[in-house]
């Protein structure tokens, strides 16, 4: 990932090229930290060039906005596109960042009062419309879910480590007929999943085992990873998060939205974005289920 800083009086420009993922967001956390340790209170990220984000990015941007808010402090987001805003979108937070469409607006903003509420990216505040119903399909736990089925699909087994996954990610994604693969939104939630079985269930032991199945077709994604760990054992706690973050941003709330931005656990870790699961949800429209001990993973989508 390219860095770029300007400086347009008091406000700080960070301009963002390339991926950011759990090995770059470091990097755009120095910088961040570098102004904000100078004094700087007011920040655009300009994301116009950014190609790629996984949880660990989002969950960066997020701790550099709560922390610029719990200061009184400004920031606006620009240039969000591409699989970039699919992935924001997913995890509901177009409705808590500040989006903005491009640098020369989130300036002339800053000019003036500082903006309460957050943006869409029209520009425009985000009220209580009073639209639209919570959606509580959540996660699942059914050793014997349709999902499970595994006949016809591709299987491999791999020691996996985290600097292996976008590779093996890739390589995945490429037996997916390029009607369905969404630029790379398609590799980027396979990532995520494979992530997690090696970061949370495997505990990043690279001698440990992750099984794969996925098959595609022109309409759909279907894919089911297992790892070797004790398995994830927070589905309801998760589950109640969920609803809980569906009415927080639903409503609008500022203070309440802050509360349910990211779901950690005592196990989370600083790369931890905490919201890998929220765009899963989104993402894979025919469910997200996991086996009765927690340490297998089915989903599907349908296009």
């Amino acid at each position: 990932m390219e860095i770029q800083l300007e400086k347009q009086g008091s406000v700080s420009i960070i301009r963002l090229a390339g991926e950011m993922d759990m090995y770059t967001s470091s990097e755009f956390r120095e910088k961040f930290n570098g102004e904000y340790e100078k004094g700087t209170r007011k920040f655009i990220f300009d994301l116009f060039s950014l190609s790629y984000i996984d949880s660990t990015g989002i969950g960066t941007i997020i701790a550099t906005f709560t922390s610029l808010r719990k200061q009184k402090g400004e920031l606006y987001i620009t240039g969000v596109h591409g699989v970039v805003k699919r992935v924001i979108e997913f995890t509901k937070l177009h409705s808590f960042l500040p989006l903005l469409p491009d640098v020369e607006t989130a300036v002339c903003k800053m000019g003036g009062a500082a903006v309460d509420l957050p943006v869409s990216p029209t520009g425009r505040p985000i009220g209580n419309n009073g639209g639209g119903q919570t959606d509580l399909r959540g996660i699942m736990q059914n050793d014997h879910h349709p999902l499970f089925e595994k006949r016809g699909m591709y299987h491999k087994d791999f020691n996996l480590d985290l600097k292996k996954v976008r590779y093996l990610s890739q390589i995945i994604v490429q037996k997916a007929p390029p009607v369905i693969r969404e630029i790379n939104l398609l590799e980027q939630q396979i990532s995520e999943i494979l992530k997690n079985a090696v970061r949370h269930g495997n505990k990043n032991n690279p001698n440990k085992k992750v099984k794969i199945w996925f098959t595609f077709d022109e309409k759909t994604a279907h894919l089911i990873v297992e790892d070797e760990g004790d398995g994830f054992r927070d589905v309801e706690d998760w589950n109640d998060f969920y609803r809980k973050k569906q009415t927080a941003f639903e409503s609008h709330d500022f203070e309440e939205m802050l509360k349910y931005v990211s779901y950690r656990t005592e196990e989370s870790t600083e790369d931890d974005g905490g919201n890998a699961l929220f765009a899963a949800v989104e993402f894979w429209n025919q469910g997200v289920i996991f086996n009765e001990k927690g340490n297998s993973v089915a989903v599907k989508r349908v296009y």
